[in-house]
């Protein structure tokens, strides 16, 4: 897939470490870390808030800096629950197997572990942490979306799916990063899940289509077929799926979806902000989607943690 092929590259795009103005800001506070748990039985422990040592955003930090930390960690602890490849839905991102090389927050030789990755357009994503234990990263400096200096990231399995919880520095819930191996969280997921997922029908022809995320399938008029998106300029995912050398551009209302055939010899279809003038096919929902959506599934980890 698309997402798998740019993942090494951007792996390989980290090398530039070029900064970005969006982790710039004033001084944060590290506080003290989220309790070591095990797994779920222990959620609900957590530490009372303290303020501790602040390190200005942008900070390189080296083995120097280890002894400034308000917090311990084990030094036998194994990187294994992280060793996956992770997406937020626009995002992917790696364990960082590199040994005795820095990034650009910082070393990342033990203690220290580095995430890298990079979105559909480019790389140079990098996260930096301390391992704390098997299962709790304490974020030093981040690249990667809405995780920040101070959070936490817990690895945790629901329901057999491997994921990272981002807790704020005081513990709460933030957001939860998936393994993006599976049908569930990447950006293609996200689409089929929002716009296409479920039963359809066209009163005027007749005509039933039914779009199922996992495996990518559609059943057309009775017959199973595959289908798959397709990106434009800088790799940009597009609303635009093809099956079978057709391609079709489509827009999803609260109980419609509409279709529009596209003439890939004509249309000018590829450009981030074409929209057809008109729609061949007008379908209107008439059963939802019975399997799980990244937004349930977060919702589902999310009232497990505020407990």
């Amino acid at each position: 897939m698309l997402k798998k092929s740019f993942f090494i590259i951007s792996i390989i795009a980290l090398q530039a470490c070029t900064d970005k103005e969006s982790q710039q800001g004033n001084t944060q506070v590290v506080n003290e870390p989220f309790k070591t748990i095990n797994d779920s039985s222990s959620v609900n422990d957590q530490p009372d808030h303290t303020e501790n040592k602040t390190f200005e955003s942008g900070h390189f930090y080296t083995h120097d800096d280890l002894k400034l930390m308000p917090f311990t960690w084990d030094i036998s602890a194994s990187d294994k629950r992280f060793n996956v490849q992770w997406t937020n839905g626009v995002q992917w991102f790696s364990l960082d197997r590199s040994k005795d090389v820095g990034c650009m927050f910082g070393v990342s030789t033990r203690p220290y572990i580095h995430l890298s990755g990079g979105d559909r357009h480019e790389g140079g994503l990098s996260l930096l942490g301390i391992l704390q234990n098997d299962s709790t990263i304490h974020v030093l400096g981040s690249y990667v979306n809405d995780v920040y200096q101070g959070d936490l990231l817990r690895a945790y399995n629901f329901n057999g799916v491997d994921c990272l919880v981002v807790l704020n520095s005081d513990s709460t819930f933030k957001s939860v990063i998936v393994d993006s191996n599976l049908d569930l969280g990447n950006d293609e997921d996200i689409s089929v899940q929002k716009n296409l997922a479920g039963r359809w029908g066209d009163s005027n022809f007749g005509n039933e289509i039914e779009f199922f995320n996992i495996g990518r399938r559609v059943i057309w008029n009775g017959e199973e077929k595959q289908f798959h998106f397709e990106s434009g300029e800088y790799d940009e995912l597009l609303n635009v799926f093809s099956i079978e050398g057709d391609s079709y551009y489509f827009k999803r209302t609260e109980e419609k979806l509409f279709l529009y055939k596209i003439d890939k010899e004509v249309d000018d279809w590829k450009h981030s902000g074409y929209q057809p003038e008109h729609f061949d096919t007008e379908y209107l929902i008439q059963e939802s989607s019975k399997e799980l959506s990244f937004e349930v599934f977060k919702r589902n980890v999310s009232a497990i943690f505020k407990k």
